[in-house]
């Protein structure tokens, strides 16, 4: 384990902010989608498995038997933040269904403009759902840059 720790720390912040990024922007995307409970019970169905795949893709790609050429380190970090974009995506995705749909059309006809609905209505709503999808996107990137840097190890 301390060889592990020995490992560049900027290789490992890098690889870190590689796939939180991916994740955010793969779960942007995701969010752009129409919002219907059938996208939620899919991803819900995707979360476990992506996250699982995620962490044992730098050990499944990695394997000379497998792949003859080494792949390159970022593409595997974009890769596993697209895994993880689940994390991310339902609790947002959860608290944008649980919200009453007359909600915004209600204060866009008592006047509020963009920013204000945005700043009074959509962040105090959407805050618990962006904390847990962010905090859980952030720890399991880091855990996939440990898991990046000790499958490479040898390399390093």
């Amino acid at each position: 384990m301390s060889s592990l720790l020995s490992a560049s720390p900027d290789f490992l912040v890098a690889h870190a902010a590689l796939t939180f990024t991916a994740t955010l922007g793969m779960g942007a995307l995701c969010l752009l989608m129409p919002r219907s409970r059938l996208w939620f019970y899919i991803l819900l169905a995707l979360w476990l498995p992506g996250t699982v795949l995620a962490l044992w893709l730098p050990s499944l790609l990695f394997t000379p038997t497998l792949m003859p050429r080494e792949p390159i380190p970022s593409l595997v970090s974009i890769i596993q933040g697209f895994l993880l974009c689940p994390t991310f995506t339902l609790p947002v995705l959860g608290t944008l269904l649980d919200a009453p749909s007359e909600l915004a059309r209600t204060a866009f006809e008592l006047g509020a403009g963009r920013t204000r609905r945005v700043t009074l209505l959509w962040l105090p709503l959407l805050r618990g759902g962006l904390a847990l999808g962010m905090s859980a996107s952030v720890a399991l990137s880091i855990l996939m840059a440990f898991a990046l840097a000790w499958r490479l190890q040898p390399a390093l």
